[in-house]
């Protein structure tokens, strides 16, 4: 039997620089909120740094005056602009091929189909992952998950640090909240849609900035279904084209994701929600290796990444 050393090191890493790219689209275009923020240009590509950093403004110009024909400006220097900062975390995957599979898998094309099937699997895994960190907490695998809705629109929006920015100590850096139990009310269908318009207004701290996405797990999305089932509905095209069962509030996208926590709704700005990452691509292919101590071959896909937010307050929570 000839050496496999040099063949399947090569297979591996050309197969899988064919999918690469594919498996990153596939990953962002299987969630409306990452395919939300690709189409904005808000899943973002970082050139390095120890860390992913947004600058916030957290104060208004104090400056700002009217006076008369010969007043003085107010030059009193104004300190208005500070910085979040976000660690960053590391999502990783493998795609491995024993010599066992090479010599049971004589022949390059089966040898590619293989391997395009461990690819599948891999894509599959890292969608599945990523899709359930985007509601993590930044708690998960000892600390090492990403902060996902969790955490930046969190149930206790004055309490908890985000990005290095104590949240209890600034009004501006606090997602909105609408807390059935606190506002004593039953969620149900007939209590859903006022409870939507409540925070809905409440996300409109600053003018002109809107909730352009509603995630919600199935009991407040058929709520709302329920609610609006008797008037025209109108859905998004575009999202459900990409097989996301969708509906319209206002300005918003609302859809049912499964991995949504139960009894939630989040109500997302998307101007001001990023995925940030380090690499040439989201996911990175490292290159074809053999440990010194098994026959087999390993490639890792990586991502080093984490979400980031430049504006707490447009966003908000629904929770009981």
């Amino acid at each position: 039997m000839p050496n496999p050393n040099s063949l399947v090191g090569q297979l591996l890493t050309t197969t899988l620089d064919t999918y690469a790219p594919s498996i990153v689209d596939n990953v962002t275009n299987n969630h409306p909120l990452l395919s939300k923020l690709k189409a904005k240009g808000n899943i973002v590509k970082c050139s390095g740094g120890a860390t992913f950093q947004e600058k916030i403004s957290y104060a208004t110009n104090g400056t700002v005056q009217y006076q008369g024909e010969y007043d003085t400006y107010n030059t009193t220097p104004q300190d208005v602009i500070s910085t979040a900062t976000f660690a960053q975390k590391i999502l990783s995957g493998t795609v491995t091929m024993t010599d066992l599979e090479y010599a049971q898998n004589a022949g390059k094309e089966q040898i590619v189909d293989l391997l395009a099937a461990k690819i599948k699997v891999l894509e599959s895994s890292l969608s599945n992952t990523l899709g359930t960190s985007i509601y993590a907490d930044g708690t998960g695998s000892g600390g090492k998950d990403i902060g996902g809705l969790q955490l930046l629109i969190a149930d206790a929006p004055t309490t908890g640090t985000v990005g290095q920015i104590n949240r209890a100590n600034y009004a501006f850096w606090q997602p909105k909240l609408y807390d059935f139990s606190v506002e004593s009310v039953t969620a149900s269908a007939t209590t859903i849609l006022a409870a939507f318009n409540t925070l809905y207004l409440r996300c409109q701290a600053q003018m002109g900035e809107l909730p352009d996405m509603i995630a919600a797990d199935s009991v407040y999305f058929s709520y709302f279904e329920t609610a609006t089932q008797t008037i025209q509905r109108i859905t998004n095209d575009k999202i459900g084209a990409m097989g996301f069962d969708n509906l319209k509030y206002k300005s918003s996208d609302v859809f049912y994701d499964p991995e949504c926590p139960a009894s939630h709704a989040y109500f997302i700005n998307t101007n001001h929600i990023f995925l940030k990452y380090l690499g040439k691509a989201l996911f990175t292919k490292g290159e074809a290796t053999r440990p010194y101590n098994q026959p087999a071959y390993v490639i890792p896909m990586t991502m080093i990444g984490n979400m980031t937010v430049d504006n707490s307050r447009v966003h908000g929570v629904m929770h009981a």
